[in-house]
């Protein structure tokens, strides 16, 4: 008798692939292109900045348009404080397949947010609040912040026009936007700056529909201006700091991954140009050991990261990082986590 399971490759069977440390996984990912050579840009979720600190210290072009001045890189770690260096732009944290094609479409000039809309006060200051983590203290006009933010979508564009691999870390579901408009925030109102009204702001929890459909228009524009550009995603592993979803927030945060999970899968099958680093797997797997976290339980180890690294290099250019670098393994930039400080009442 023959099946259909004779003669698969180990890696197909749980008893053979899956051992009892995450060093012992392997031939778990198969790139569908090449990114040697290549300009590479980074954006999406807290896990993309890890991403991006290891391709530089593999020796890849990782595209910044958009770096800080001078005399912020001569005070060190402050330049991450204020967004530079974390991606490709100065955008900070995209969460949100939906909040990715916003600013994509309003890069070319397709959307055009009122100031009212995406600038809001804390204590006589303002802030971006699209971006509202890439000035800590605010800046003293509107004038300011509005001129700032034409220049960031300046060079964002740029970004898409000359960037040959596009790496975007899906991280939530979950977000807050302005009823009006349409806006989606990296934020709710009220936890960095702003203040949060029901009759403006709303809560939105994106199925997987939504955030298909919303991938496939920003490739859509994306191919139009840069017509060869490719696309690697990755599922943030972060589980939800809190959920606003009337739900235990482990339930929302397995729906939240889970969907986003299923998203990734489609558009892999789909598109040839769309690449998935599985990530997110190795670090779902309690099997695997429990160094893949830290005590907190949702902040990565950097002995986890630099294993997954490890999975993805070996496929790509099998190379180690380079022997001395000046980047520093300093923590991720990560709005979301704020949401801690609110536990149990606001602190």
């Amino acid at each position: 008798m023959t099946s259909p399971y004779d003669r698969l490759p180990d890696r197909q069977f749980w008893r053979l692939a899956v051992g009892d440390s995450v060093e012992s996984v392997n031939g778990m990912y198969s790139k569908k292109f090449s990114i040697t050579g290549k300009k590479i840009a980074t954006a999406g979720s807290c896990f993309a900045q890890e991403i991006a600190r290891e391709l530089r210290k593999h020796g890849h072009t990782v595209v910044d348009k958009e770096p800080s001045p001078n005399t912020i890189q001569i005070r060190g770690n402050l330049e991450t404080s204020y967004g530079y260096g974390l991606y490709s732009a100065r955008h900070g944290n995209i969460y949100t397949v939906r909040q990715l094609l916003q600013l994509t479409k309003e890069a070319f000039g397709l959307v055009f947010p009122e100031p009212e809309e995406y600038i809001w006060e804390r204590d006589g200051c303002f802030y971006d609040a699209l971006r509202p983590n890439v000035e800590p203290d605010g800046l003293p006009t509107k004038e300011e912040v509005a001129a700032q933010r034409r220049d960031h979508l300046r060079r964002f564009r740029k970004v898409i026009e000359e960037s040959d691999v596009f790496v975007f870390t899906m991280g939530l579901t979950e977000a807050w936007g302005h009823r009006e408009s349409g806006l989606v925030y990296p934020t709710a109102p009220g936890v960095l700056a702003g203040e949060y009204d029901p009759n403006i702001h709303h809560f939105l929890n994106f199925g997987f529909v939504d955030i298909y459909r919303d991938f496939l228009e920003f490739r859509e524009l994306a191919r139009e201006h840069n017509p060869s550009i490719e696309f690697i995603l990755t599922v943030s592993l972060v589980p939800l700091t809190a959920t606003a979803a009337d739900s235990h927030v482990l339930v929302s945060t397995v729906r939240s991954k889970s969907v986003l999970r299923a998203v990734t899968a489609q558009l892999y099958e789909e598109f040839p140009d769309v690449d998935y680093f599985p990530s997110y797997e190795l670090f779902s797997t309690p099997f695997l050991g429990p160094s893949m976290f830290n005590e907190n339980k949702r902040n990565v180890s950097r002995q986890g990261v630099a294993a997954v690294m490890r999975i993805f290099f070996d496929e790509h250019d099998n190379s180690e990082p380079a022997a001395s670098t000046e980047e520093t393994d300093s923590d991720v930039v990560c709005e979301e986590a704020l949401l801690d400080a609110f536990a149990g009442g606001r602190k």
